[in-house]
């Protein structure tokens, strides 16, 4: 009997296919999301699922479990949906899809540094809206924003993303510095410069960048005590988890020009992001498009699959978490 494989969300057309050929699936072609009730409803039918970050797979999710599921593939690198904890001590395989992503979250990153240095959500409204007519052609203050080339840019995790980012940027003649919990080695460096406290290293900052993952330690590591020591010309950008930014204090520096401006591709309780957001012009925000090209969202669907592949092939995981 082949093995009962529940796909929460769409997947690229090949992933799905392949999955067809060989397990027992029940795809979701609509691509609606499961209500959570019915989701830990769902969970003692099937020996596997894959998952997207959408789906809240908490402690109660694992409550009830009768022991049929065996493993939980994830559709992206992050994977704090997840109760790793409850997972774990139900034996069951957490796996999630890493390093496919990392020039697409890079690419995304340079987008929004320039559309917020650049106020280019201002611009795009203006045009859209059918005002630009209506504007005075003065050449010193009509849509004037900053500058980037040559410019600092303050790095949080120095991982995989964060080090694609630094060197997208330097095609700008950006300077990079870094705040990491351990040093990189002289080559992964690449010129760029280590602060091993993240105070330190905010007052140099033109442009300041998270890339780390959504941890206890990382939440809110940016919060009013560390955004306070920005300059005032300072730029924040979030490619990575709306819990790593305190909103309340963003907010509050955003609408007291405390900082110049953000460019946002992740918040807190997403697709709900706090409203103050989108009445903020300094404010360009996207929604969570990180990964989302065609060849990046193929990879990750493919690493999922191959990770169900391999649990039920017996051989070893490609991406495993726990």
């Amino acid at each position: 009997m082949k093995p009962k494989i529940l796909v929460t969300r769409k997947l690229s057309d090949g992933a799905e296919e392949k999955l067809k050929k060989n397990f027992d699936v029940t795809l979701n072609l609509k691509d609606e999301p499961i209500p959570n009730a019915d989701l830990v409803k769902m969970a003692n039918e099937y020996d596997g699922f894959i998952s997207t970050g959408f789906d809240k797979i908490g402690e109660e999710f694992f409550k009830d479990l009768n022991g049929k599921l065996k493993i939980i593939a994830q559709v992206g690198v992050g994977y704090d949906n997840i109760s790793v904890k409850s997972a774990e001590s139900k034996k069951i395989k957490v796996t999630n899809t890493p390093n496919v992503l990392n020039e697409a979250v890079a690419e995304t990153t340079i987008l929004l540094i320039l559309a917020a240095s650049r106020r280019i959500g201002e611009a795009y409204n203006l045009v859209r809206s059918g005002t630009w007519k209506d504007q005075k052609p003065d050449l010193t203050k009509f849509m004037i924003g900053n500058s980037v080339t040559g410019k600092t840019l303050g790095i949080i995790g120095m991982g995989r993303i964060g080090r694609m980012a630094a060197k997208s940027a330097k095609a700008f003649g950006m300077k990079i510095i870094y705040y990491n919990r351990n040093k990189l080695s002289e080559d992964l460096e690449d010129g760029a410069k280590y602060f091993s406290d993240i105070n330190s290293m905010m007052p140099e900052c033109d442009f300041v960048s998270i890339h780390t993952p959504a941890t206890s330690e990382t939440k809110h590591i940016l919060n009013s005590s560390t955004i306070s020591l920005l300059p005032k010309h300072a730029v924040v950008i979030n490619t990575s988890r709306g819990s790593t930014i305190d909103d309340d204090a963003l907010i509050d520096a955003l609408q007291n020009n405390k900082i110049y401006a953000a460019g946002l591709d992740v918040f807190n309780n997403e697709p709900n992001l706090d409203e103050r957001y989108m009445k903020l012009d300094n404010c360009f925000v996207l929604p969570h498009v990180g990964s989302a090209t065609h060849e990046t969202r193929l990879a990750m669907s493919m690493m999922a699959v191959d990770n169900i592949f391999c649990f039920f092939e017996n051989r070893p995981l490609i991406s495993e978490v726990v």
